[in-house]
């Protein structure tokens, strides 16, 4: 291995550690005692709220993420690469294809 391959492979590595660590470490104390809730009266006060809300009857639903973001970056990426494609086809083939001769 190069050692730049070695250098970015420990990068990864240590990265990978890291964030599994992390989220082990994030996760510890969060075990049961085992006590339950006991009944406790909640003391109720009736505030009148400030602005009343209304929600709407019928609600809209989104489309998906998948239509809004990824099909069109797929279409641009395709229209990217068939114009990329058709430059290098010109610089490669076509240039070669006549020549000038000189006398």
């Amino acid at each position: 291995m190069k050692p730049l391959s070695r250098a970015l492979a420990l990068g990864i590595l240590v990265g990978a550690f890291f964030s599994i660590s992390a989220a082990a470490v994030a996760t510890e104390g969060t075990e049961e005692t085992g006590t339950t809730l006991t009944e406790t009266t909640i003391p109720t006060v009736d505030f009148e709220p400030a602005v009343p809300v209304t929600t709407p009857d019928t609600v809209e639903p989104l489309s998906d993420w998948t239509y809004r973001y990824m099909v069109p970056t797929g279409i641009a990426i395709a229209l990217l690469i068939a114009i990329i494609t058709s430059v290098q086809y010109f610089t490669r083939v076509v240039r070669k294809r006549y020549r000038i001769v000189r006398e």
